[in-house]
Formats: C-alpha cells, structure tokens, sequence
C-alpha cells in the first residue's frame, strides 16, 4: 500500500510540474523542446544510455489535411454551377480534379499517415528521447515502452459537439467520395453526349444540396482544429509519469535478466505520429523482433483502461497477440479493462506500419469521448490515478512474465 500511494504521488508530482513549469507542447514548439530536455534531464541520472535526437518534419500539413477537402468541396460545387448554365465540360473536368485530389489527401494523410502534402509546408524541429535498459545477462529480447510528450491544439468542434464530433468529421469525407462517384459519372455520360443527369433537374436538386451544405462545412473547418495549445495532462504526461516509474522500478531492480527495455517518448504525435514514425525507421534493424507498448491518455477520470490492438476505425491493425496478453494480465490482476480499437491513433501505428509488433494502452469511457480530449479542460484536476497505476502495475508484470519466458509472442 505505501508503495502504491509514493509512486500514486510521484506521478502527481511529475505532472505537476510540467504543466507549471513548462505548460503545453504543441509539435515543434520551444515548449514541446524543454519537455524532451526534461525528460532526458529525468532519464540519464537513470541510466547512462539516454539519448535526446532531433528529427524534422512539417507541422503545418496536418491543419492543411482538414481543410483543403472542405475547400475543394466548396470549390467543386462552385464550378458544377457554372457547369449547370453554360455545359462546358472544363468546368466538370475541374471539379473532378479538386475531389479526386480531396480523396487523395484523406487517404494519404489523414487515414494512412503518408506525408503526401507535407512537403509543401514549412520543415520544423521536433525531439525524440529514449533510455535503454541493459538485462544482466544475454539479451534474448527488446522490449519498447512508449509514449508522447506533445499536447495538442484545442478541437472546439469536440468542445461543443462531443455526442455529435465524429458524425460531423465524416461528412466532408463522406460527402467528398460521393461526389467523387458523381463527377466520375458526369464525365462519362459526357462522353456520351449526355450533359445531365438523367435530366437537368436532378443535377439542379444536387446542386442546391450541395450549396446548402457549405454553411456547415465552412462552420466545421474554422472549428476542427484551433491555434489554442492544451496542456495535455491526461494526454499526454500520464505516459511520461508512468514511464518515469518504471525507469525507476528498472533502476532499482538493476534491469532485468534477459530482456532488454528501451523506454521512448516521442514528439509530434498528435499530427500523425510524426515521431514515432521516424524514430521506428531510424532504429528498424535493432527492432524488428522487437515488441512495443506504447502508453496514451490512460487516465481520464470515469475512463477504463483499454488493450487497443487496431486503430483508425480497424484500418490500422496492432499485434492482436500481444494485446492479448496484456489483457489476460489486467483480468488476473483484477483491472477494468477493454479490447478493440480506436476511433483514431496511438504511436503504435507508425512501429505496425513498420512491420514492429505493437499495441497500446490507452484509456477511455464506456461510450463516447473523453470530455476533456483534445480540449484546454486536459488538465491534472481530470486525472484518475488509480488508472495510472493499473496501467504501470500491467506493464510490470508483463516485463516480469516476459522476463521469464511465460510469454511467448511470435
């Protein structure tokens, strides 16, 4: 029990003093920079092996992902009333363009994590620690414990619609590939000779709900994504808090026996996992065999951890087997838990695409979203520690199990 409520305490503490001395992070910040420094100030009295790295990429594209399929839309129906008047097929040609490029974009960067625009944004400097952790004896294993240390901007959207967040986020994506299949069709009745739909006024009818659209698309770009930085206690110094205490667990156990443990906190997450994607390449030959756990947002008051092992809607799968066993660990070790997917990312999906074993543990209520996610509500006061505990007590003792060959992953 005094174990419990001194690292219950020592989370509180390291929290804590983030968000008052450093505040938020948003990627490629200064803020964002001093928390890395913190870190590795934190993990090289640790262990000699702490390392902070830089590594680029560009901020900027991950706004510009939201926004240019909205505009598109906007602009693609523009176009189709010209077309409506004077049948010119430049017209219908343009707008076909503007949505297969809109698909594109949400394909790419939005639901795949290709960087397709990112070059065409200003490159910027974000950081990368991590710490290794020797086994005492031949190294038959790696195992990665992760998170991040980036907070994001506020999502009003999510603020003030939260019941509704995800439907309103799908309606330009959904409306841009039915209009995509309409354009497609246009153009070939074209080349038939056929300049409307069937008739002129069902392209009139698709036109006026395409026009009456635009109020809500316009209102859902300017509040998808705000300039406001959150502070990001729950998501996500609860990583670093945890990965602190097991630092220190590893410290005093002098490392395990077999196994050995890097423990990574990544930059610029929240736009697309830019930093796990780059450490993950960087580091692919020392982790291939690897298996990685990576930490987010797991301790929102009213929020039960979960074993995520697919994200993005099951577009992205994790390492089911290894999801597995974390969750037989959490139910023997009598913890509330779920496993299934998120509706969005964790760091583990750039190591999956990586072709790295990986899952995450994350937290979330039973229906719904988080009231403070992604909002300036992140902060210590929403914080359950007891989830965090739950989560540090199931890493444990997977690094114990795993130590010992109880578990075998292949």
């Amino acid at each position: 029990m005094n174990e419990e409520k001194e690292i219950k305490n020592a989370m509180r503490e390291t929290i804590q003093k983030i968000c008052d001395e450093i505040g938020p992070r948003p990627p490629c910040s200064e803020q964002e920079a001093k928390c890395a420094v913190f870190i590795h100030e934190f993990l090289k009295k640790i262990t000699d092996d702490a390392k902070i790295e830089n590594f680029y990429c560009h901020p900027g594209s991950y706004r510009a992902a939201f926004r240019i399929p909205i505009l598109n839309l906007i602009l693609a129906t523009t176009f189709y009333w010209i077309y409506f008047f004077y049948t010119n097929l430049a017209f219908i040609v343009i707008s076909f363009i503007l949505i297969l490029t809109s698909a594109i974009i949400i394909q790419t960067n939005l639901m795949r994590n290709i960087e397709l625009i990112d070059p065409f944004f200003k490159k910027k400097k974000s950081t990368n620690v991590h710490a290794r952790f020797k086994p005492k004896q031949e190294v038959k294993r790696i195992v990665v414990i992760g998170g991040h240390h980036d907070s994001h901007w506020e999502f009003p959207l999510l603020k003030r619609w939260p019941k509704f967040y995800t439907s309103l986020m799908g309606i330009p994506m959904i409306f841009t590939f039915i209009m995509l299949g309409i354009y497609g069709l246009k153009l070939i009745l074209y080349l038939f000779f056929i300049k409307f739909l069937v008739v002129q006024t069902v392209d009139f009818l698709f036109l006026l709900i395409q026009t009456a659209l635009i109020p809500l698309l316009i209102y859902i770009a300017i509040n998808c994504v705000s300039n406001n930085p959150v502070m990001g206690a729950d998501d996500n110094l609860t990583s670093i808090a945890i990965i602190f205490e097991i630092a220190k667990y590893l410290k005093a156990s002098d490392g395990l026996n077999h196994t050995e443990i890097w423990l990574v906190s990544h930059g610029c997450e929240e736009i697309g996992d830019r930093g796990s994607k780059r450490f993950s390449k960087k580091y692919l030959d020392d982790l291939k065999n690897a298996l990685v756990i990576n930490i987010d947002m797991v301790g929102g008051k009213g929020s039960e951890l979960k074993i995520d092992i697919m994200e993005v809607r099951s577009l992205i799968k994790l390492n089911d087997e290894l999801g597995k066993e974390l969750s037989k660990i959490a139910a023997e070790l009598n913890i509330s838990h779920e496993i299934g997917n998120v509706i969005f990312f964790t760091d583990s999906m750039a190591y999956a695409q990586n072709g790295i074993k990986a899952c995450s543990i994350v937290g979330a209520p039973k229906k719904g979203f988080a009231l403070h996610y992604h909002t300036l509500d992140d902060t210590i006061d929403k914080i359950d520690f007891n989830n965090l505990w739950n989560c540090f007590r199931i890493l444990i003792e997977f690094l114990k199990r795993i130590d010992k060959d109880r578990i075998q992953i292949e």
